[in-house]
């Protein structure tokens, strides 16, 4: 029978369960998809915790981002057909061996994306090509600070600015994931664990500062990271692994004109039109290599609250993938 990681109530990984299903037949406009692969996101543990924008009735599933195959379609279905590979993004249910879902919410996988890479890469992309593309256009002259660029997001940061033709400068925390970091591609890295990181990219820079910081880690570098921008700065602040910024201080940004802003994929998205173009440049990037997400670890379906610890403690680097 398959199954599926549910929660009854908000708390730690030990309200993980999981559930034999009876899913059934899809209905008119919905596919049954077999999973493949799903994603596990910081977010993911925001939601068990009942933290994250997301707070689904319960019990609930668990997983935002799966990919697999058709094993059925519904009445009306004509885009899809049993046999085609799929993916979905932002849908809870991911943490399952099969699941039904509206085809709308569904998209065709390229023959050259696997299932893996899809989950790992997908959300993580095209927060990248909104981050790097959209919010400030990236170009050969740009100097951009990445934190975490051993992690998940800060790995796709770190390939798409070089790609575009800029200079990185990584932040990541011990001897391993400084080196992660350098093979992602970073021209300069600084090991936070043991460095003052923004008195490191001030002696980089010759003392001008960053134009652009990509911030994913949140309280424990907030302060760093307004010091060693540059004048008219941008502080692109898109999670918080460490916690939960602290209230802004207008005048403290004023000082040197910064720019800041605490983004979030689902206002970029907002446009089918946009979305689908992002969507194909992110598939582009990721099959053609240009995009690595880096998969270090994969976990069982049973596994998950091991999955969930794991990237709770930020002791993972790349990406990290439920195979059910």
């Amino acid at each position: 029978m398959p199954r599926a990681v549910r929660i009854h109530e908000f708390g730690g990984p030990e309200k993980l369960t999981v559930e034999d299903t009876n899913i059934g037949d899809p209905g008119p406009g919905e596919i049954l998809l077999r999973h493949e692969a799903a994603a596990v996101h910081f977010a993911d543990v925001l939601v068990r915790e009942g933290t994250y924008f997301l707070k689904p009735d319960l019990p609930s599933g668990l997983g935002l981002e799966g990919a697999g195959v058709i094993e059925a379609v519904g009445d009306g279905v004509t885009d899809f057909q049993p046999g085609d590979r799929a993916a979905y993004r932002f849908n809870l249910g991911a943490y399952s061996d099969a699941r039904i879902i509206a085809a709308d919410q569904i998209h065709a996988l390229p023959d050259n994306v696997d299932a893996k890479t899809a989950v790992a890469g997908t959300v993580r992309g095209m927060t990248a090509q909104y981050l790097v593309r959209q919010i400030r256009d990236i170009g050969p002259t740009d100097t951009v600070l990445v934190h975490a660029a051993s992690g998940g997001m800060g790995t796709l940061l770190t390939q798409w600015c070089k790609h575009l033709g800029a200079t990185v400068i990584g932040t990541a925390g011990g001897p391993a994931k400084t080196e992660i970091a350098k093979t992602n591609g970073c021209d300069h890295v600084i090991d936070y664990a043991s460095e003052d990181f923004a008195a490191r990219v001030m002696e980089i820079t010759n003392g001008e500062g960053v134009p652009v910081a990509y911030d994913g880690v949140g309280a424990a570098v907030y302060d760093g990271t307004v010091a060693c921008l540059a004048p008219r700065g941008f502080y692109i602040n898109y999670g918080h692994a460490s916690g939960f910024l602290p209230p802004l201080d207008a005048m403290e940004l004023n000082r040197k004109s910064l720019v800041f802003t605490k983004a979030s994929l689902k206002d970029f998205v907002r446009d089918p039109a946009v979305m689908k173009a992002m969507l194909a440049e992110v598939f582009d990037l990721l099959g053609s290599g240009v995009l690595d997400p880096g998969i270090s670890a994969e976990y069982a379906l049973a596994d998950i609250a091991d999955a969930q610890r794991a990237i709770a403690s930020r002791e993972t680097t790349g990406a990290i993938v439920v195979v059910p």
